[in-house]
């Protein structure tokens, strides 16, 4: 069974300018008790979409609202990494 990960996102909000307060890009953090992965992504206007792969449309809907304010947020549920690394937005691995 492969293993499974806590996964949380953090946003980076555009300090300034005529965008300030945009969300730029999210880092993404999978976690268990063995191991980290981080990647970030930029926001292409896919995020909400892409997260109804592993949440309600609703639950979609409430990440993005708290991620656009700056918020750091804990996905529900855990996840393989074959589920979540790669899976949204405009993906770079680090």
């Amino acid at each position: 069974m492969p293993p499974i990960y806590k996964l949380v996102a953090a946003p980076h909000l555009l300090p300034g300018g005529d965008f300030k307060g945009h969300l730029e890009t999210v880092t993404f953090i999978a976690a268990n008790e063995n191991e980290t992965h981080k990647w970030w992504a930029v926001n292409v206007g896919t995020f909400e979409k892409d997260f109804t792969k592993i949440v309600s449309p609703e639950l979609a809907q409430n990440i993005m609202t708290r991620l656009r304010q700056g918020e750091i947020v804990e996905f529900p549920n855990r996840y393989e990494l074959s589920q979540v690394k790669g899976k949204f937005g405009g993906c770079f691995m680090d």
